[in-house]
């Protein structure tokens, strides 16, 4: 394995394909369902179905890969997902639809959490394990591929919403991604499993090879609160503005439009994130929470529908700093403590957020839509407090 190079553009178009399908459904769920009149409470808990089962089929998954491979996990998974698409293409009855997200969250487990954990054995490979520009450029990609797939499903939501006002689309969509990610499946390299080689954490230039050290310490529930925000307050939006386009009678395509605005000026954002240092990123979190309360309270006082596309780009752009030093300190302690487990514990975090904004937005929403908004930004507000008290055990 070390002497030729990892093929890992397998791994990032199935990164690409299955935020794809996820974004393509996500929203077509709520929006199909508000549209034949559902209550936004009951919305809000199909709709949690496949972060519910995802709170805890990681951990189910875990030593899964360990046993058949990484390569056989990802394509039994993909075969999964793709099971799920289909049934989906005869039913949209809202029990049927609620198990098959909720099996949908169970298959999910042994996809992202291997995948983590592939890049994070390719991270050791020697090609690699010698160049901490590499890493930090493999990390890089990864997390723009998966913000490229948001992207590249809410472009298509909107051209296809805007000429054809039929969601039904969008679940056709869906299928063909999930039929694309199976056969990128099959692509994939069994990435090697350096258990026992020197370990180099891509935090400084500096650092060289430096077995089994750790070159930044931070407490392990920082990134991990800090992604379960993150993961709760697209999660929270992404039901929140549904209904309130649809009280306010906004075009339909607008919520794909304005979630590709969001993901743009996230993928954009992290693109330049990636590459900078902990300590540059940790800073830029003290100004970035501050705007994205701001953006919150606007949205709950504003009617404007050209407002809302700019407030959903404020609120893109500096989100994702929340992300990218999650993600970066979940990827460094993987690689210091030679170990996958950070990854599942990452995934499970994200898992919560998303779990829970949906069925608290739509019990919300049903006494108040523009409340849901400022109950976004109170929690942003906490979490920014929480971080201030934390700021400093981050040491690089």
């Amino acid at each position: 394995m070390q002497n030729k190079k990892y093929r890992v553009f397998p791994i990032l178009f199935l990164a690409f394909m299955r935020v794809a399908l996820g974004v393509a459904i996500s929203l077509a769920i709520p929006l199909y369902y508000l549209d034949i009149g559902l209550e936004p409470g009951t919305i809000g808990v199909i709709t949690s179905g496949t972060a519910m089962s995802y709170l805890v089929s990681p951990l189910i998954f875990k030593n899964l890969y360990k046993k058949i491979g990484v390569k056989l996990t990802i394509i039994l998974s993909c075969t999964g997902f793709l099971i799920i698409q289909i049934i989906l293409q005869f039913t949209l009855e809202p029990l049927a639809v609620y198990i098959l997200l909720i099996l949908d969250g169970i298959v999910l487990g042994s996809f992202w959490p291997v995948l983590m954990t592939a890049v994070s054995r390719i991270s050791r490979l020697e090609e690699y394990n010698q160049n901490n520009l590499l890493k930090d450029r493999l990390m890089k990609r990864y997390s723009l591929s998966w913000n490229f797939g948001g992207i590249f499903s809410f472009v298509l939501g909107t051209i296809v919403l805007f000429f054809i006002e039929d969601i039904l689309l969008m679940f056709i969509f869906s299928l063909l991604f999930a039929t694309s990610g199976l056969i990128f499946a099959f692509l994939i390299q069994e990435p090697e499993n350096n258990l026992d080689k020197e370990i180099i954490v891509p935090i400084d230039e500096r650092v060289k090879s430096i077995p089994n050290r750790e070159d930044i310490s931070f407490p392990i529930f920082l990134p991990l609160v800090m992604i379960c925000v993150y993961g709760f307050l697209i999660g929270g939006l992404g039901l929140a503005y549904p209904i309130k386009s649809e009280l306010l009678n906004f075009p339909l395509f607008t919520n794909y439009l304005f979630y590709f605005f969001r993901m743009s000026t996230q993928t954009a954002t992290l693109s330049k994130t990636m590459d900078l240092n902990v300590k540059k990123i940790k800073k830029m979190i003290l100004v970035s929470n501050i705007i994205v309360i701001i953006s919150f309270i606007l949205m709950g006082l504003n009617y404007n529908i050209v407002i809302f596309g700019i407030l959903f780009c404020l609120f893109g752009s500096f989100n994702s700093f929340y992300y990218a030093l999650a993600f970066k300190l979940t990827i460094f302690k993987n690689i210091a403590k030679n170990t996958s487990k950070y990854s599942v514990y990452f995934e499970i975090m994200i898992g919560i957020g998303f779990f829970l904004a949906p069925i608290l937005t739509g019990l919300i929403a049903e006494l108040n839509a523009d409340l849901t908004f400022f109950i976004l930004a109170i929690l942003s507000v906490f979490t920014f407090i929480v971080y201030l008290i934390f700021y400093r055990k981050i040491k690089d």
